[in-house]
């Protein structure tokens, strides 16, 4: 949560939806927090009173965000900490969905996936891959396409709860557990060093815990058990952070003993810029994290290690339609082999292969007639196309958090020009107490491949600090040499 942005978070929570605007960086405020509640008699009016409060709720925003995301139910989620056999970042993305596939109950194309890097150990690569059915996708999608909306990307309560939970405290050494209380269950969390290594939705919720809190331990027990059992890096969990309930330190105690751990309640909230007004309002507490979930995932929209991306299979299948055809129809031609020896289960397959393969080929059949029409129509000399080749906003951010981390320089501001302005598109200044870690820094920023940066960065020494200014254009523009003065 390095950089600022103003981002949009909007959750779908049973019948309430909920639209958090937050103002990510290294300390997040929460702008605005606003509710409503789908009204309706029957099963079948669900859906448009969803849609009704969603647009309410929208109604009620006073400022315009720079993007929205979706926070989705951990309850509805597939998690796996998968072992892959090598390393290397592109390696291991690749073989993620073939070994994650022997684990699901459903076919791989009905989901939605992402996936984070945990350790490597043992000359594996540990990584948590988390996925979705795209079928509990579809009606939040349809909800906020139908309100105006496409949102940047879909994120999960836990995630979102977890990054805000990380960005309160010091990083600590080994694994930490953290247990996120809601009003309909709750959320165990493990993370090694500063990664999510383990999460599991628990049917527990914040108000049983109160009411019986052995019942709430055994739950945490056995799950913390499990995930030792399978841990391969090491390192014991010495306590259990909780958040989400305002806890008595007898209810505390209770849960300790019952745990057998040391337990470490806070109320989230409290501790964020603009977060007592929240509580203020609403009058309790104890609210069981309900705007909190939506403000992580806000948060962490922006730059962070809990910043899963459900779309991204989803966006990866749009962009490379043409080498998905060759894969498929590749996969349909040795399912073809396969029917012979192995029966009509590898026919099935080979099926439903040939199937998406019409599909991808109709679809690109169709674009490529909508391309001639607009090549022949023409775009006219005065409009200018190169901001529609341009990353969106939250992935400039991801990669300029990757290349300047905020152990080695402090980033004040990111200005992206508006097309056909003189300055530089990409402005990014900021500070550090050590020129040498600007230096390696600045190296390794020249070498990122969504723009090309500026060598002469404008560095001004103060004191014991180091103030700079770094100036980058699109990879496929020139970079001028005359920039203006600060």
């Amino acid at each position: 949560m390095a950089f600022g942005a103003k981002v949009a978070a909007v959750e779908f929570a049973g019948d309430e939806v909920r639209v958090v605007v937050a103002s990510t960086g290294r300390r997040p405020e929460l702008l605005e927090a606003h509710a409503a509640t789908a009204v309706y008699e029957t099963p079948e009016e669900r859906h448009d009173a969803l849609g009704r409060a969603l647009d309410e709720v929208l109604g009620r925003v006073r400022r315009r965000p720079s993007a929205f995301v979706l926070c989705a139910d951990a309850s509805r989620a597939t998690v796996r900490t998968l072992a892959v056999p090598f390393r290397g970042a592109g390696r291991v993305a690749k073989a993620v969905p073939f070994e994650l596939e022997p684990h699901l109950p459903f076919p791989l194309e009905e989901l939605a996936l992402d996936h984070r890097f945990v350790a490597e150990i043992g000359g594996e690569t540990e990584v948590l891959a988390v996925g979705m059915r795209r079928t509990n996708l579809e009606e939040p999608l349809a909800l906020l396409e139908a309100a105006g909306i496409e949102p940047e990307a879909v994120n999960l309560d836990v995630c979102g709860l977890t990054a805000l939970w990380r960005a309160r405290r010091h990083p600590a050494k080994g694994l930490e557990a953290v247990l996120h209380l809601r009003e309909n269950g709750a959320c165990i969390a493990v993370l090694h060093q500063r990664a999510l290594a383990f999460f599991r939705y628990l049917p527990t919720g914040g108000p049983a815990l109160r009411e019986n809190p052995a019942r709430m331990a055994r739950e945490v027990q056995n799950t913390l058990r499990s995930f030792m059992a399978q841990w391969r890096g090491g390192g014991e969990i010495a306590e259990l952070n909780l958040t989400g309930a305002d806890l008595t330190p007898e209810e505390v105690e209770a849960f300790s003993q019952a745990l057998n751990l040391p337990v470490i309640p806070s109320v989230m909230l409290d501790g964020v810029r603009g977060g007592r007004v929240i509580l203020h309002r609403d009058g309790d507490s104890a609210r069981f994290n309900r705007w909190e979930s939506a403000l992580g995932v806000a948060c962490a929209a922006s730059g962070s290690e809990f910043s899963f991306d459900l779309l991204q299979s989803e966006r990866t299948w749009e962009r490379s339609a043409g080498g998905l055809v060759a894969h498929l129809l590749f996969s349909a031609c040795i399912g073809l082999v396969l029917v012979l020896g192995w029966g009509f289960y590898y026919y099935g397959t080979a099926s439903r292969n040939r199937h998406v393969t019409e599909e991808i080929r109709a679809k690109i059949e169709q674009l490529k007639g909508e391309i001639d029409t607009m090549s022949k129509a023409g775009l006219g000399p005065d409009v200018d196309v190169t901001p529609f080749g341009d990353p969106p906003v939250i992935d400039l951010l991801k990669e300029i958090g990757a290349r300047m981390p905020a152990n080695k320089v402090t980033v004040t501001e990111v200005k992206i020009a508006p097309p056909g302005a003189q300055s530089p598109w990409l402005s990014i200044s900021g500070e550090t107490p050590n020129a040498a870690d600007f230096n390696q820094v600045f190296e390794d920023l020249k070498k990122s491949s969504m723009f090309k940066v500026a060598d002469d960065a404008n560095i001004k020494l103060q004191g014991a600090k180091t103030f700079f200014r770094v100036r980058a254009v699109r990879p496929q523009e020139e970079v001028s040499t005359n920039e203006a003065k600060p």
